[in-house]
């Protein structure tokens, strides 16, 4: 990459996220190459979707589209927490429970940023959480502003 290209994408991100950044918001920008959105935890999304077989889901918001991961393990902590210490991409991915005590359900955001995993909530058997735990990151993510906010932060860790 030359100089003049990432000197174009740094105006371009400042010109973007520094104009549209809304006041009275905890908000991020995140800038590459190509694209320029704002995380804002303050705005709700306006739907999500999920793959509950290969454990994604996908939200979208008026700034753009994230997309994640989600995992049902036998770690806990507290609902609607990020917790950088934590990985859990190698935990099974199958739309059974792989062990009957992996009943919390946490998500991480995969694209177009990455965050730390985040603990949705736990529910009340492993079997349960893995039939709907995409679908819960997929809808905290859209509706839930600390749930937001906590991933949010984690952006880059």
């Amino acid at each position: 990459m030359n100089i003049t290209k990432i000197l174009l994408s740094i105006i371009i991100g400042v010109v973007i996220c520094g104009t549209i950044t809304p006041t009275n918001a905890t908000t991020m920008c995140i800038t590459d190459d190509n694209t320029s959105i704002i995380l804002d935890p303050s705005k709700n999304g306006t739907k999500y979707t999920r793959d509950e077989v290969t454990k994604t889901w996908a939200t979208t918001f008026s700034y753009g589209t994230l997309s994640g991961e989600a995992r049902c393990t036998g770690t806990s902590g507290e609902n609607e927490h990020a917790y950088p210490q934590y990985n859990f991409d190698n935990y099974p991915i199958g739309t059974t429970a792989a062990n009957s005590s992996y009943m919390s359900c946490w998500c991480k955001i995969t694209y177009p940023v990455r965050s730390a995993w985040g603990l949705s909530h736990t529910l009340d058997t492993g079997a349960h959480c893995a039939n709907i735990c995409a679908n819960d990151c997929g809808a905290f993510m859209q509706s839930y502003p600390n749930f937001r906010r906590a991933l949010f932060n984690t952006v880059g860790m």
